[in-house]
């Protein structure tokens, strides 16, 4: 147990920062509200959907009814411009506050319409303990193998876009320019719609954080590209710039940050490290495609 604590409070740096104080502490049977409209994509039964707070941050799991969360501008500062975020959590759960909330609220008080992409997951332990001894088993081995393709959640991510495109009058968006950014899993997700699915075509741009470097899409369109990750994350340790190099034999609408310090997953995570002001490099690239 002890080695299995000191491995989580070391994940904990790795999958982002405090729960934003818009939502509540979550109970295991209790989904805690959030701020913006939300679009169901599939309709199922939540079934045992939980969202559950792990060291100060707020994870959902168990997710089948996959969700869409809106997340507008405020204060009239609205470009008509949109991003589908996708967060991570090794398709365990959804990183729903760092890698999705907390950026969608930066990018919506840049003028963006944010949408946050809660997709379907695998089953995990119903229990806390359960729950946190599986994850401790499967997060220890990131960078030594792939992770399993999960189609539902890229067939969720394909619903979303396909949403926003049909919807962008409603909004006010300008439907060629809706873009996507995915974390870990999430940008697993984003690869495998831009090779399999038809929906890709409808990307402006798309945003690879901390991404399995070992990929190198294969096939689809190929969109003008961000992609930052930490030189000590074991999946850029396991893949080191295969994804940059294929992708720049297809395109070089790539711009890449390798940051030193950062680890796996700092999301919105102030790390102390440069890798704290990739939301800005991102949200200066983002300016000018």
């Amino acid at each position: 147990m002890r080695k299995t604590i000191a491995f989580l409070i070391a994940l904990l740096a790795f999958t982002g920062a405090p729960a934003r104080a818009q939502v509540p502490v979550p109970t295991a049977d209790t989904v805690p509200p959030v701020r913006g409209e939300e679009i169901v994509l599939n309709n199922v039964p939540a079934g045992g959907e939980t969202w559950t707070r792990v060291f100060g941050q707020v994870w959902a799991r168990n997710v089948q009814r996959s969700t869409l969360y809106v997340i507008h501008p405020m204060n009239g500062r609205a470009n008509g411009k949109s991003v589908i975020i996708v967060p991570g959590g090794g398709y365990m759960f959804v990183s729903i506050d760092s890698e999705g909330f907390r950026v969608a609220d930066r990018l919506a008080a840049e003028g963006y319409t944010a949408f946050v992409l809660k997709y379907r997951v695998n089953a995990t332990p119903p229990t806390a303990d359960g729950f946190m001894a599986d994850m401790a088993s499967k997060f220890g081995q990131l960078g030594k193998g792939e992770l399993a393709d999960l189609p539902p959640a890229v067939d969720d991510l394909a619903a979303a876009v396909t949403v926003v495109a049909s919807r962008a009058a409603e909004w006010k968006l300008d439907p060629r320019q809706i873009g996507a950014i995915g974390f870990s899993a999430g940008s697993r997700s984003l690869i495998r719609l831009l090779e399999q699915k038809k929906e890709a075509e409808l990307l402006h741009h798309v945003g690879l954080i901390y991404p399995p470097m070992t990929q190198t899409v294969t096939g689809g369109p190929r969109p003008p590209l961000f992609l930052a990750i930490a030189a000590h994350d074991p999946l850029f340790k396991q893949g080191g710039l295969k994804l940059v190099d294929s992708w720049l034999k297809e395109s070089d609408a790539i711009e890449f940050h390798l940051y030193y310090g950062g680890e796996h997953g700092f999301g919105m995570m102030p790390k102390g490290t440069t890798s704290d002001h990739w939301i800005d490099q991102y949200i200066d690239w983002l300016a000018v495609q």
